[in-house]
């Protein structure tokens, strides 16, 4: 028996209702969430309330931080130059999305702040 076939699943979802349920649970509720958001930071902003850019700062911090663990093993071993998670074991190629979860969210977040 050939490698290939354990891995392959018999789980088949079709694209169309993916893409039809895509619509009302992701792109609906972000809409809703991103709508909320940005009238909360304008409200912020026409106050003179800097705890948006404080949380955004603190967010990339913690990003950071976690980017700096999720990569430590490959700096252990002087191997400065791998881009991608491709090369870290499970548990840190978690912790590298988790920090480019937070980084992204500081980003978007001092993008909002930048634009309102």
């Amino acid at each position: 028996m050939s490698k290939r076939n354990d891995i392959k699943s018999d789980w088949y979802f079709p694209p169309d209702l993916a893409a039809l349920f895509g619509i009302y649970y992701v792109v609906l509720p972000l809409a809703l969430i991103g709508g909320w958001l940005s009238n909360r930071i304008y409200d912020a902003m026409s106050v003179g309330d800097s705890s948006a850019c404080w949380a955004a700062v603190a967010l990339g911090a913690v990003g950071t931080i976690l980017l700096f663990l999720a990569r430590l093993p490959l700096d252990r071993q002087r191997r400065f130059l791998v881009f991608g998670p491709r090369e870290l074991d499970q548990r840190h190629r978690r912790l590298y999305w988790w920090a480019y979860r937070f980084i992204g969210v500081s980003v978007l977040l001092l993008v909002l702040l930048i634009v309102k």
